[in-house]
């Protein structure tokens, strides 16, 4: 579950506005974005001997990996991760066929650089038999044989398989019931927001059947995850260091950071690009990793001329959108729970309407985790996501010690010691975690095609969306970069055909 932000609406722009701004040196290629994406475009360019500048709206490289202090003095500081988490897609291959890469880079990567990890078998969101236990609406043990988890299980197993068949227009929710999974007791909901939205925070309704296709990801490398748990100050991102240590080194004069880009000017004589702040950078060429939502929200303003009128129909009407996957944390300053569970599930009364509410629970304090931080982990989706995510800090705190207590009403639970909830839907910065897809999604993928000049790619589209392969995952965004910089060396003579080789264009593998 990995599962990966940079517009604000600017003033009407025309092509004479860019002449009287001041300008920075021209390069080859203008990177908008220093998550994965932009950073393995840099990386992969530097190797080319090709000059680029990376712009970044924020004052980190990273973009939706990015790890942060949580916890109250009283109980300790520990390193959380506010988006990606999981290393996925590792062990034993599903297929035995498959690209050349025969291992998932960042699980190799995080081997090497000795990443503080969790094993999690079966992966996180694809084994209900990850959460231990299933609190019934009583606190009580809800599945004591583990009948219903195996039971959900089989229903996650019928979406993978059957979901191709039933088309792009059926709903999770239908094949559900196609595959015999049609919940009543609050247990069984708790089971279905689990299985069918704890991935993305989407309701089962309101998400496409073929979105449980089988995953390249986990068929090509590996049905597992790894949690990571890194304590270093960068946690996940220390990856996105160590792949740019000799090519992008930190401090590198190439990354502008709290560079907020407003504008994309394109045209036959290169590309123009402007910072909110004023500042200017000329370039050949672009590459923009500017998040799904942030293209969905400003298009209208950030190109100019305008996206082609089919590509910005796509964008908007072709079925993908931002899933609402909202993180929470939670320290207490004492273990209240049974310490000896990694994760589990916990029940809310009301049935489909509160299925979501708080359900899934993973333990951080477990010995295999961070022990003594005294923290757990929830997510939130569709509809309690935006909501909540407006909630101050005490408010938060009220809302949480409210839901755990409905859930545990025979235990005494104390005040927490800090919250904290990351609202990727209302972020201008990205407007949501990552893509999901509804029903009736085009998978064509116009919205993403270069903008060109007399068949010359002015303009590519890089980031974890564009990724058709491995859209959602980390290692989606990153492969996307290196195809983004790997066709602009082609094109310029100073590459080889992207197409020829699986590294340099995994996205497209089964394209």
């Amino acid at each position: 579950m990995v599962r990966l932000a940079l517009c604000s609406l600017p003033l009407a722009w025309s092509q004479d506005v860019f002449l009287s701004k001041p300008t920075d040196t021209a390069v080859d290629v203008i990177i908008v974005g220093a998550g994965w994406a932009g950073m393995a475009a840099a990386d992969h360019l530097h190797k080319a001997g090709i000059s680029f500048v990376v712009l970044e709206a924020q004052n980190y490289t990273g973009g939706r990996t990015h790890a942060f202090k949580f916890g109250d003095v009283s109980v300790g500081e520990f390193v959380f991760e506010q988006g990606s988490n999981w290393i996925c897609g590792e062990k034993e291959p599903l297929l035995a066929s498959g690209p050349s890469v025969k291992k998932n880079p960042l699980a190799v990567l995080a081997k090497a650089e000795g990443l503080e990890t969790v094993y999690i078998p079966g992966a996180t969101d694809g084994n209900m038999s990850n959460y231990f236990k299933v609190y019934d609406e009583d606190g009580k043990d809800g599945d004591p044989t583990g009948a219903l988890r195996k039971k959900a299980n089989k229903a996650m197993d019928c979406l993978s398989q059957k979901g191709d068949d039933q088309g792009n227009k059926v709903t999770v929710r239908q094949l559900l019931n196609t595959c015999g999974w049609k919940p009543k007791t609050n247990v069984e909901w708790a089971l279905d927001w689990a299985l069918a939205g704890d991935e993305s925070g989407t309701r089962a309704e309101d998400g496409a059947a073929n979105a449980f296709l089988p995953d390249p990801t986990y068929d090509w490398w590996g049905p597992d995850d790894w949690l990571v748990t890194d304590q270093h100050p960068r946690g996940f991102a220390r990856l996105i260091d160590a792949m740019v240590r000799d090519s992008v080194p930190e401090g590198d004069e190439r990354i502008k950071l709290n560079t907020h880009v407003s504008n994309i000017n394109w045209g036959s004589s290169g590309v123009t690009v402007t910072a909110k702040d004023g500042r200017t950078f000329n370039g050949k060429h672009a590459i923009s990793t500017l998040s799904y939502g942030v293209l969905q929200n400003h298009y209208h303003h950030l190109f100019t001329p305008a996206l082609p009128s089919k590509q910005s129909s796509d964008l908007m009407n072709n079925g993908l959108f931002m899933a609402p996957l909202t993180h929470v944390l939670v320290q207490f300053p004492t273990v209240w729970w049974d310490d000896s569970l990694p994760a589990w599930l916990a029940t809310n009364a009301g049935g489909e309407a509160s299925s979501g509410n708080f359900t899934p629970w993973h333990n951080f304090n477990h010995q295999s985790k961070i022990p003594g931080s005294q923290t757990l982990l929830s997510f939130l989706g569709d509809p309690q996501a935006a909501e909540y995510g407006e909630l101050n800090e005490d408010e938060l705190k009220v809302l949480l010690l409210e839901r755990i207590k409905a859930q545990h009403p025979n235990k005494e639970i104390p005040e927490p010691s800090a919250v904290w909830l990351k609202n990727w839907v209302n972020d201008p910065l990205f407007y949501g975690a990552y893509v999901n897809y509804a029903p009736g999604v085009n998978w064509k993928g116009t919205w993403k095609k270069p903008l060109k000049v007399d068949k010359e790619m002015i303009v590519q589209f890089a980031g974890e969306a564009a990724c058709s392969m491995m859209d959602g995952y980390t290692h989606g965004a990153m492969y996307s970069g290196i195809q983004a910089a790997a066709n602009y060396a082609y094109q310029i003579g100073k590459g080889p055909d992207p197409s020829t080789d699986d590294n340099l264009s995994l996205c497209d593998y089964y394209a």
